[in-house]
């Protein structure tokens, strides 16, 4: 099993915050279990970033995206870098968001 680093950028980070505290206005408690499940999610990403490349997502930022779907609901977009050993995290979304121009 080849292992990658997984980078979240600051923005996807603040994406997960938001959430989270949108979560966290009905329950904390499920705020912070809801938090600790996106995070183990996307650090499986070092060693399971095989999901099929988003052809609509790629086309729009120029460069090959893998989408993950999160408890049915979530998106998480990444990069696979083989060269560099990376998985860069790019944009997280409700599913139901539609992207913005510059997002995956």
């Amino acid at each position: 099993m080849k292992l990658r680093t997984v980078i979240t950028s600051p923005k996807v980070r603040a994406q997960i915050q938001e959430q989270m505290l949108y979560i966290a206005q009905d329950s904390i408690e499920n705020a912070f279990a809801w938090e600790d499940r996106v995070i183990a999610a996307v650090g499986k990403l070092e060693s399971m970033a095989v999901h099929a490349i988003d052809q609509d997502a790629s086309e729009r930022v120029g460069f090959a995206i893998r989408k993950l779907v999160f408890e049915g609901t979530y998106l998480i977009f990444y990069h696979v870098d083989e060269a560099a050993g990376e998985v860069r995290v790019v944009n997280f979304r409700h599913g139901a968001r539609l992207p913005l121009a510059e997002e995956p």
